[in-house]
């Protein structure tokens, strides 16, 4: 007599979990560095959370009020929809640098030449 014949199982293949982003494109400035903080202690009247989202490269920063189901995707989706459509508050934390028109010509001319502008006189 022979014993039972064991089932064959195939060994299942293991997938690594997804994760969902926390890393976003900026609708400003296009850079990979828009970031979303979620403040669980800051609570509003209503039981909304405080959600932070700032740039790292153009200074845009902004806050809005989440529930508390909210992960950082669905506030970055909330705020761009907000801020395509024109109705999100934000401000720029960050300053550019202004150049005036003297500095950029100044700029230029050393680029062309390599020396100054005395050279570029002397060719008229």
């Amino acid at each position: 007599m022979g014993r039972r014949r064991r089932k064959y199982r195939k060994p299942q293949l293991l997938r690594p979990v997804r994760t969902l982003p926390t890393i976003f494109e900026c609708p400003h400035c296009g850079a990979r560095s828009m970031s979303v903080d979620i403040r669980k202690k800051e609570r509003n009247e209503a039981g909304l959370l405080k959600a932070i989202i700032r740039c790292g490269s153009c200074g845009l920063y902004s806050e809005m009020w989440v529930p508390e189901i909210f992960h950082p995707v669905d506030v970055y989706s909330k705020f761009l929809d907000a801020y395509i459509e024109g109705r999100a508050e934000y401000t720029f934390t960050k300053r550019e640098r202004k150049v005036s028109l003297e500095e950029l010509a100044e700029a230029e001319s050393v680029g062309k030449s390599g020396g100054g502008a005395e050279e570029e006189e002397g060719k008229w």
